[in-house]
């Protein structure tokens, strides 16, 4: 049976950087006055040529200026050859300025302007959190990567962040520090956000779930298997410059644990809720982001089935048809649908889509999402005559004495991407300020 242990475990298998000196990119140049020369030197070591110009390349630090924008035939691929390398030779002030920038355009700026903000300061730390060890900050970087990650999560951050800062501190449950659990969260980036953004004095931990972890045990796990995800970032350690090693699981301000799930093992569910749900004191947050398939099943049943105070899901992907082949009905809380009105016959495979085009699928994603949202037992049952639901522009919302939920399309996916459906809820009593528009 799966391990579920929540604790600080250290994977033997560490990263140990001797820290050995030598100058860095920033200590080389600043004899150089002249930012243009500095940055023509940059541009130099960087092997970026004559694509690069001085001053394109200052725009990257400097708040004066806007972004890489020239009219020529060569602007794309100046664009693309130099943008992911630019992070490296500068400072955090000027790396802080370059993800402004690769932010300026982003959907949904200006409702999320603080949660941005946030972010990127989040962003700054980590990088602070892994200097000395570029190996790791090039993995756990990766510029188009992250920023996708951010702009998509940015509705789920803004929730939590309003949720927890809104807590009726008088209240004894609320009183208690949250838990926070990430299902599939794959490297953990919305949890490492979170870490950095959220008051520590109200939050105690999140558990990052995914299936692809190694069981977090020094007992059990010596090492890390080929198909096993990299935990360096949480638990590898480093050698400070008096030859003391140090973790990094001690340097996030609310602690990473990682627990290794199969949600669609049922084994797994039940041991979530004997080991989690059961033990943890005090309030329960699940995050659900980019859940393929029938995932955001499994999510909104751990919510339906144990004492979660708040929910946020955002679907992905479309089931599979071999559940509308076989005739399946879907059935979560009270509701129940058809997988044939749901299933998609294309997916993805290593990042190409293979099917129809994408967009003859938008309107079964909308019928997705909706059942989903009706699967959510939020007023115990879809019969409740006292139930209120309303339209309100995008969004669609359900109350009742025992809790609300939400469902909002909030426009984050562009270019094709129709995937914008967020479903938020929460038990008794509710906190009026998350749910204000």
């Amino acid at each position: 049976m799966p391990s579920t242990v929540v604790g600080h475990a250290t994977c033997s298998q560490k990263t140990v950087i001797r820290a050995i000196p030598r100058p860095s990119f920033s200590q080389f140049i600043r004899p150089l006055e002249n930012m243009r020369s500095r940055s023509l030197l940059i541009a130099s070591i960087l092997g970026l040529g004559s694509c690069l110009s001085a001053d394109a390349f200052m725009c990257t630090s400097s708040s004066s200026r806007a972004n890489l924008h020239h009219n020529d035939a060569s602007s794309s691929l100046c664009k693309a050859t130099s943008l992911p390398d630019l992070n490296y030779g500068l400072s955090d002030e000027e790396f802080h300025t370059w993800l402004q920038n690769q932010l300026q355009n982003a959907p949904g700026r200006n409702t999320y302007a603080s949660t941005y903000q946030d972010s990127l300061t989040a962003i700054v730390n980590w990088r602070k959190r892994y200097r000395g060890n570029p190996s790791l900050w090039k993995r756990i970087f990766k510029k188009d990567r992250v920023i996708k990650e951010l702009i998509e999560s940015a509705p789920v951050i803004d929730f939590v962040k309003r949720a927890i800062d809104n807590q009726d501190d008088t209240d004894d449950d609320t009183r208690k520090k949250f838990t926070i659990i990430d299902l599939c969260s794959g490297k953990g980036y919305l949890s490492m956000f979170l870490s950095e953004i959220l008051p520590k004095e109200k939050v105690d931990k999140f558990i990052l779930v995914d299936k692809a972890w190694a069981i977090a045990s020094k007992k059990t796990t010596t090492t890390l298997k080929p198909h096993h995800m990299n935990w360096d970032h949480i638990y590898g350690t480093t050698v400070d410059t008096d030859g003391e090693e140090s973790s990094y699981f001690t340097t996030w301000p609310i602690p990473l644990f990682t627990s290794k799930q199969d949600l669609k093992d049922s084994c797994n569910q039940r041991q979530m809720t004997k080991h989690f749900f059961n033990k943890i004191d005090g309030p329960v947050i699940i995050l659900a982001v980019h859940l393929c398939g029938t995932l955001s099943l499994k999510a909104i049943e751990m919510f339906n089935n144990n004492q979660v105070k708040l929910f946020a899901l955002k679907p992905c992907c479309l089931p599979q048809m071999v559940y509308a082949n076989r005739g399946d009905v879907f059935r979560i809380g009270q509701h129940e649908f058809d997988a044939k009105d749901v299933c998609s016959p294309g997916q993805f495979s290593k990042g190409n889509w293979n099917g129809p085009p994408r967009w003859h699928l938008q309107p079964r994603f909308d019928c997705w999402a909706d059942n989903l949202f009706k699967g959510i037992d939020i007023g115990g049952s879809k019969l409740q005559q006292d139930d209120s639901e309303e339209d309100n522009g995008y969004r669609v919302s359900m109350s009742h004495h025992d809790g609300i939920k939400v469902k909002d399309d909030i426009v984050i996916q562009v270019d094709g991407g129709f995937q914008n459906t967020y479903i938020f809820a929460e038990r008794d009593p509710v906190t009026l300020a998350i749910w204000e528009r």
